[in-house]
């Protein structure tokens, strides 16, 4: 079964996203456009990972905690991840999730595997892309640049466990910037 896949979009796609919580497939990817004008910020920020619960109170805060501690200055990378803070607490009512900001330079999750949680969403904003594979196949798909790749985990009620992902490899000297919201 392939994901399910939109016409690129600018905003989150609340109906897509319900129907994938409540539905039998594992994974949903929704393109999306790329943000302009990043290498330059991404270049300039500084390897490191930022994990943070975020309420919804403090989704802004973190965000801009986040961006500052990889020293990412980019005002529409701010917005972007405000928005998706903010939509997937909506989407899922939840009063709390967690945020990882990750700038880096190598591969930390090479295995295929599938995260023990209730649902993650992970988007690359630059570099190489999220990688996944159904059970049984040997095709290994690449996520969009922007795309918003939602994977059910272990822990959700309807979890078939029918697809797996894992961190592409960063070529040397390049850097990837990968977002994953989870709960």
């Amino acid at each position: 079964m392939q994901p399910t896949t939109t016409q690129p979009i600018t905003a989150w796609d609340a109906k897509a996203v319900a129907e994938f919580a409540t539905g039998s497939a594992d994974v949903l990817v929704l393109e999306r456009r790329s943000l302009d004008h990043l290498g330059t910020a991404i270049q300039a920020g500084r390897v490191h990972e930022y994990l943070a619960p975020v309420s919804r109170q403090k989704v802004a805060f973190e965000v801009r905690a986040g961006l500052g501690e990889l020293k990412i200055r980019s005002s529409e990378l701010a917005s972007d991840l405000i928005s998706l803070m903010t939509s997937f607490l909506d989407q899922f009512d939840l009063e709390k999730a967690r945020l990882r900001i990750d700038l880096m330079r190598s591969q930390p999750c090479p295995k295929f595997h599938c995260d023990n949680v209730n649902v993650r969403l992970v988007t690359t904003y630059f570099g190489p892309t999220t990688e996944y594979q159904y059970t049984g196949e040997c095709t290994t798909h690449v996520a969009p640049l922007c795309g918003l790749v939602f994977l059910k985990g272990g822990r959700h009620p309807t979890h078939r466990d029918t697809v797996h992902h894992r961190s592409p490899e960063v070529p040397a000297g390049e850097k990837r910037l990968c977002v994953a919201i989870d709960y």
